[in-house]
């Protein structure tokens, strides 16, 4: 064999095979029902549990027992709020928190009585530090409170606030819309 006459190598590569394009694989069967039905039935346990949650006479009472906490602790803090230079105004502020034979006691102040708040220079500032529902029965409620009242002698201006701690037993009535005081009372403390 001579230079030029070389031989040529015989190709032994088959030709390549002809594929198919391939289809995307779809999900099995299966699972195409199987999270609809999941999602479906996780859907219908969240509206159950809202409804029976919504419906809930637990849930109601705890709604109607703060209405009645939060109206009866503004009320109380008003019983015992006073300035001697608006003895008007804050015996109507306790008129329209009242009801019953509390507001007809507090009606019937006279002027005399107006004229001797007036006259010890007092302000009173009623502060609820703590207070619970101890019992509630549809349209009437219990209330037990804590109360700090900060009073400033006006006629000693360098006389320093006292602060006196009183508990405070409150029946409320729901009048209309409203939960007012029907009576409110001093509780003893005792100290044993």
């Amino acid at each position: 064999m001579t230079v030029d006459q070389t031989e040529e190598p015989t190709s032994t590569t088959e030709a390549p095979e002809e594929t198919t394009p391939s289809e995307p694989s779809s999900p099995p069967r299966w699972r195409r029902f199987v999270l609809p039905a999941a999602a479906a039935a996780v859907f219908a346990a969240g509206i159950f549990w809202w409804w029976s949650a919504a419906t809930d006479e637990q849930l109601s009472q705890a709604e109607l027992r703060d209405e009645v906490l939060i109206a009866a602790t503004g009320h109380i803090e008003t019983m015992n709020t006073l300035d001697y230079r608006e003895v008007d105004e804050g015996l109507d502020a306790w008129k329209d928190v009242t009801t019953g034979t509390l507001h007809d006691q507090l009606a019937q102040v006279d002027e005399d009585e107006r004229q001797l708040l007036a006259d010890q220079k007092k302000i009173s500032t009623g502060k609820v530090v703590d207070s619970a529902v101890f019992s509630l029965d549809g349209d009437t409620a219990t209330v037990v409170a804590s109360v700090e009242v900060t009073v400033r002698d006006d006629a000693d201006p360098d006389a320093e606030p006292t602060l006196k701690r009183n508990r405070f037993s409150a029946d409320v009535v729901k009048v209309g819309d409203e939960w007012l005081l029907e009576n409110l009372q001093q509780v003893a403390v005792s100290l044993s």
